[in-house]
């Protein structure tokens, strides 16, 4: 069978979504949809907790000499931005693209099956063991977003031995579950399902993941070498050495490795998934749309080689126009979605309104950019973690729900409330427009980031950090109907009751 059209939202009384195999257990099943759907239940805690501590900062900020935090603030800064992106955002595609890619390609399985099983738990308890790192104290120094090499003085606390653990743990899930789903697209493939014919998420997951096996035993060999100067009071990373800074931002630092990028590529897929299904129409040129998948995977390697200027960078992650030609297969993509909707007749429901949330999102982020190119905003000011907040988190957060959305009918066998679904994409939309703007205002005032007080603030500084405060509880009301909607759909799904 060749599959040359978007996959139509399967039918209520699709394969039962929690069958596995004789004898498996939560801990052992090799089910492929059992697995993905706790992927990426699991991602919803993390996400769930990442955005809690998120909240938490921005209350911090809300006023002057408040304290929520006490002494803990870059603890919980360095909490928030390492578990959103890589113990949430990367393990939801991982756990979506297990449940669905089997079916999408026509195998039965995927090509080993209790390998990603394994990876599952690896990540479980990696990630139980980068928070347990921060619950025992403060990794020294340690986060994704910091830029420069922290500064080595002695043997390594407790606590960063643990962060550093956790995320090898994590990291080396995330290099097996790649492994196997590219296995799994190259040797398991239905009759007549050639590389031109895969759907485009099975196309866009195999880009991400041909990436990953690249990457990620970088970022293992730069977790080792901070292991020996943590652990063992080394100097490679110190403050000064020759070459240590460029090599933590290639390494270590998420803005200069490729799966800041990544964490987009798989969501890009399912949009276009999303446009043919509810057009009832294959995109305009298809294999445009395989070309600028693949082109965006290969451009994100650039970040490899753009890392110079990161200290200085304010429009992160595109700092550079190395890093910035990413946006052009992403503009292809756009423009291939619109032309598909202008040709068809797009059915309203719910995973459109998340795509259309999304393009605006971009939009905003793209002007704000812009107009930062123009008034010359400073580094190191509240306008990048607008930026961060705007394009990194949340464009991809949208994709990430319109994803489950898509798909939840092959892991649950029944859909997810779509009036639950909308009012979800709209608390999403608005807020992170909220947050992002209060940020974004900031920075154009000279704000600056990453500070528990602002020192000496403005009047409108204090007003503007209320309105991200607004902005931040709108997100974390709407992931709290998403995880609500999710979870609705597992127990009814598991209680055998008949989709509405």
């Amino acid at each position: 069978m060749t599959l040359t059209e978007a996959p139509p939202q399967p039918a209520p009384s699709a394969e039962p979504a929690h069958q596995s195999v004789p004898g498996g257990t939560i801990l052992t099943t090799a089910d492929h949809r059992r697995v993905g759907a706790l992927f990426v239940g699991f991602a919803l805690l993390f996400l769930l907790a990442g955005g809690i501590v998120g909240g938490l900062l921005q209350v911090e900020l809300a006023g002057s000499g408040v304290q929520v935090t006490g002494n803990a603030f870059a603890r919980l800064f360095s909490l928030h931005a390492t578990v959103t992106p890589l113990l949430f955002l990367a393990p939801l595609w991982v756990g979506l693209a297990t449940a669905v890619i089997p079916g999408q390609i026509g195998a039965g399985n995927l090509a080993f099956p209790r390998l990603q099983s394994f990876a599952l738990w690896t990540y479980v308890v990696g990630g139980g063991v980068v928070v347990a790192g921060y619950i025992v104290g403060s990794p020294r120094g340690a986060g994704l977003s910091l830029s420069q090499p922290i500064r080595v003085a002695g043997a390594s606390a407790t606590a960063t031995d643990l962060w550093i653990s956790g995320l090898a743990l994590v990291a080396i899930a995330a290099l097996l579950a790649a492994v196997n789903l590219l296995a799994t697209i190259v040797t398991q493939r239905g009759e007549g399902t050639s590389f031109a014919s895969l759907p485009l998420f099975s196309w866009a997951t195999f880009a991400t993941s041909a990436v990953l096996v690249i990457a990620i035993p970088t970022f293992l060999g730069g977790l080792a070498l901070l292991y020996l100067d943590q652990h063992f009071g080394g100097s490679f990373f110190a403050v000064g050495t020759r070459g240590g800074q460029q090599v933590w931002q290639h390494l270590l630092w998420l803005f200069g490795r490729p799966e800041v990028y990544l964490l987009t590529l798989p969501g890009l897929g399912v949009a276009s998934e999303i446009v043919e299904a509810q057009t009832g129409k294959p995109l305009i040129n298809r294999n445009v749309a395989m070309g600028a998948l693949g082109a965006f995977a290969v451009l994100s390697l650039g970040a490899w080689a753009a890392g110079a200027s990161a200290s200085t960078a304010v429009v992160l992650p595109t700092y550079s126009v190395l890093t910035a030609l990413v946006a052009a297969p992403a503009g292809v993509l756009v423009l291939l979605w619109l032309g598909t909707m202008r040709d068809g007749r797009p059915k309203p429901h719910v995973t459109l309104l998340y795509v259309a949330a999304y393009l605006v999102l971009v939009l905003f982020g793209v002007a704000n950019t812009i107009i930062a190119a123009v008034v010359k905003v400073d580094a190191g000011t509240a306008w990048s973690t607008g930026h961060l907040h705007v394009v990194v988190l949340g464009a991809p957060v949208l994709l990430a729900f319109a994803a489950v959305h898509h798909y939840a009918p092959r892991i649950w066998g029944r859909a997810l409330h779509q009036g639950m679904g909308g009012l979800e994409a709209l608390l999403l939309l608005g807020g992170f427009l909220v947050m992002g703007l209060a940020d974004y205002l900031l920075g154009y005032d000279g704000a600056p980031w990453h500070v528990a007080d602002l020192v000496n603030p403005k009047g409108s500084w204090l007003n503007l950090e209320k309105l991200g405060t607004a902005g931040a509880a709108l997100v974390l009301l709407g992931t709290l109907v998403f995880v609500a909607n999710v979870l609705r759909t597992a127990v009814a799904s598991r209680n055998g009751e008949v989709a509405a």
